[in-house]
């Protein structure tokens, strides 16, 4: 199983020439510092592990991911640069997934999910589930378009800005037979939803995409609350469908990311990306201590460990074991040398 992972892999690395490279340049985190940043990679879920919000991104070109070495002579160097390690080299000292897997077991009943669900999240899916809100599927193209334009594409853009990943409506339209598309509706508007797909064969559903009008981004306790109401739906939804976890997307390898808290709180499980794509982590020396002290937390590749600063050690262990961070055993606490000290979290 191993063998033919890393075959797989090799044929995708001869095979592809459209790994971009990408300078970032802004400040970096908590800090008035210049920095930039150099991605030779396939994604950039990583930036903002480095840089404060408002930073400049840049396409330079692309690369044979066989001819690293030469793109590298190109495009130079930065204060922080990320590369591909391929299975076969030595390992970097800090090795990245390209991204984390969320997946959400389920249990054979909403009452015994809610039963494990943790305090506060409970606690916001109880109060939702008071307001006069109810469910609608949508099935006809004009619901999918309703949702694409009115929901869908504002909210990416709200969130993610020019950066924003915008599936197309013949896309989302065309999985139409095996998905399942709700509304989640108050006072007669429709103001929320999110679309289910369901596996070809077997397996977990994949929470496709979430959507919010633009009417509730004004009310933070209204956007949180039919946020509780959409996963609330989607979950009970699959426990009806007789589905046994859900796959709730992917997020960037960031301890401190706020989407990875988001979907921890509601039980997933984190795990690397499956398909042997690795980043590493390479700190220009001048500017080593600055960057490791300011950067966030990122999750390491081997035995799900987590590499934190040392200056922001303190309680870091305590926060991870509060949020139940599902998938990691470990934690490794790096000093501004960048000199690792594992501890375990069982």
């Amino acid at each position: 199983m191993e063998l033919r992972k890393y075959l797989r892999y090799a044929q995708s690395l001869l095979s592809r020439s459209e790994w971009s490279v990408t300078r970032f340049t802004g400040s970096l985190r908590q800090t008035d510092q210049p920095l930039n940043l150099l991605f030779y990679g396939s994604s950039n879920l990583l930036a903002d592990a480095f840089l404060n919000p408002g930073y400049q991104q840049e396409s330079l070109g692309s690369f044979q991911p066989l001819r690293l070495q030469a793109a590298m002579q190109r495009y130079g160097s930065a204060d922080v640069v990320l590369t591909p390690h391929l299975p076969w080299q030595t390992r970097p000292t800090l090795l990245l997934p390209d991204y984390l897997e969320a997946i959400l077991p389920l249990p054979a009943s909403m009452e015994s999910f809610m039963a494990q669900l943790r305090g506060n999240t409970r606690r916001s899916v109880q109060q939702a589930l008071k307001s006069e809100a109810y469910f609608e599927e949508g099935l006809s193209l004009d619901d999918y378009r309703e949702f694409h334009t009115q929901m869908l594409i504002p909210y990416l853009r709200t969130r993610h800005g020019e950066y924003a990943y915008l599936d197309t409506l013949e896309n989302l339209y065309a999985q139409a037979e095996r998905s399942h598309l709700i509304f989640v509706t108050q006072n007669g508007q429709r103001l929320g939803g999110f679309l289910l797909l369901k596996p070809r064969i077997s397996g977990a559903t994949y929470f496709n995409k979430l959507g919010l009008h633009p009417a509730v981004y004004a009310d933070k306790e209204r956007m949180r609350q039919l946020n509780a109401l959409l996963y609330h739906k989607m979950i009970s939804l699959n426990i009806e469908l007789g589905f046994s976890a859900i796959n709730l997307g992917i997020t960037p390898p960031v301890f401190g990311n706020g989407i990875v808290w988001y979907k921890a709180s509601w039980g997933a499980h984190f795990t690397p990306n499956a398909d042997l794509h690795r980043y590493a982590l390479h700190i220009a020396e001048s500017k080593r201590s600055d960057i490791l002290k300011h950067m966030q937390a990122l999750v390491q590749v081997e035995a799900n460990q987590l590499w934190v600063n040392l200056t922001h050690g303190e309680g870091v262990e305590e926060d991870i074991k509060r949020h139940r961070f599902s998938g990691l055993t470990h934690v490794v606490l790096v000093d501004e040398q960048g000199r690792p000290e594992k501890r375990s979290l069982g």
